[in-house]
């Protein structure tokens, strides 16, 4: 099962454990191939930032309660990347990393 044409990510809420963690949920479209293949019905993502570097990415249906952990390389490269820089960007503790910079000489 390979993972890949996410659309429409939506943040939904977020749990922020000062210099340990950020905890996001995050609504997308799913593409039909992959829900008919898991059998999910209201899938969301659950994306996890830890301070000290990484990220986990698990997909929880709504609508059976079953969590799919997607191994990295299940998922399309540029998929995976629009997740995670999704959720830096509306991440308390990371969404410096999306703004740009200006520095005074």
């Amino acid at each position: 099962m390979f993972l890949n044409e996410i659309e429409n990510l939506g943040f939904h809420s977020q749990l922020s454990l000062s210099q340990v963690e950020d905890r996001l949920l995050i609504t997308a479209d799913f593409p039909k191939e992959f829900l008919v293949n898991t059998q999910m019905i209201e899938p969301f993502l659950y994306v996890t930032l830890y301070v000290r570097g990484g990220e986990r990415i698990k997909i929880i249906d709504e609508g059976t309660a079953e969590i799919y952990t997607p191994a990295k390389k299940e998922m399309e490269q540029n998929t995976y990347n629009k997740i995670i820089q999704f959720a830096i960007k509306h991440s308390k503790q990371f969404n410096h990393l999306t703004r740009e910079h200006t520095f005074k000489r």
